[in-house]
């Protein structure tokens, strides 16, 4: 298994993958995600198996404020700032429990540190903010987030250190 940049040929296995993990949310269109890889490619990555399935994808993104995009909407081609917004991380349901979330989560996190973000902030869906809180992630409270992240979701942030 190992860790790889997205190419075009990756979208419907991570189409389905995103229909298949979000429960709380509706999944997102595919030019809305693609927008966050046309952006920066270079943070966004799919987890493959042996024979090239995708297992998981992760979708991040420059970003200069405290304040989430909004879901359902492509990312303003202009996008640039010192944060690195994590959009998504899913995981196929066959891959669930063996890891592939943490070493896509670790990947970005390296990857950060690189490219000289000054941290990593992300909505916690899906009761998420247990997972996001074992890397390393704080909770940032009373900062406004779009009711489009569902019930309970909850902005964290990950200071990147040199």
């Amino acid at each position: 298994m190992f860790i790889t940049e997205i190419s075009e040929d990756s979208w419907s296995g991570i189409f389905s993958i995103q229909e298949e993990a979000y429960t709380s949310v509706p999944p997102e269109e595919l030019h809305v995600l693609k927008s966050k890889w046309i952006a920066s490619p270079e943070t966004c990555f799919t987890f493959q198996s042996e024979n090239q399935e995708i297992q998981g994808y992760l979708l991040a993104h420059a970003w200069s404020s405290n304040e989430p995009p909004k879901l359902f909407e492509e990312l303003p081609k202009d996008s640039f700032g010192t944060i690195l917004f994590l959009h998504d991380l899913a995981v196929s349901n066959n891959a669930r429990g063996v890891g592939v979330g943490k070493q896509l989560a670790m990947k970005l996190l390296n990857c950060a540190q690189t490219k000289q973000f000054q941290k990593v902030l992300l909505v916690a869906v899906q009761n998420s903010d247990g997972f996001w809180s074992s890397l390393g992630f704080s909770e940032i409270v009373n900062v406004q987030i779009c009711k489009s992240y569902g019930c309970n979701a909850k902005l964290m942030y990950c200071d990147i250190q040199e």
